[in-house]
């Protein structure tokens, strides 16, 4: 059965981890799902519009990617700064950027921006701690 669990990216990992005893190894086995879903789908498999034509990455992350009102929802969609920034997992800070899970989860990118104003940063309510990632994060 398909879930899609609304701004609870960690489910993602948590069921990655559950479907193989290997760890993030086990992620190859749930790529699949991806394509369905993953935890945050900000900028990546959905966006916002306000109702006076602001475009966000969801209804919760308050950056805009642009305004309909100025250019078409396909040149946000495709050349937005946000968009392609949520996009790139590889800009992803913090113990975010450090996580083997990233790819299933990317973390909230709306609370890491009330958390710390920069929607790159980590996951403020993640309670996991990626392999090999230094205390301090």
């Amino acid at each position: 059965m398909f879930i899609k669990p609304t701004d609870a990216p960690h489910y993602m990992r948590i069921v990655s981890q559950r479907k193989s005893n290997t760890g993030p190894d086990g992620i190859s086995k749930m790529l699949h799902t991806r394509s369905i879903s993953r935890g945050c789908l900000a900028g990546t498999g959905f966006c916002f519009i306000s109702h006076t034509g602001i475009v966000h990455g969801c209804g919760y992350l308050k950056v805009p990617a642009g305004d309909l009102k100025v250019q078409g929802l396909k040149d946000i969609w495709e050349s937005s700064t946000l968009f392609n920034d949520l996009r790139d997992i590889s800009k992803l800070k913090g113990k975010c950027g450090a996580c083997e899970y990233k790819v299933v989860c990317g973390g909230c990118r709306a609370r890491a921006y009330e958390s710390t104003g920069d929607y790159l940063e980590a996951e403020p309510y993640c309670l996991y701690q990626p392999s090999g990632c230094r205390s301090g994060f």
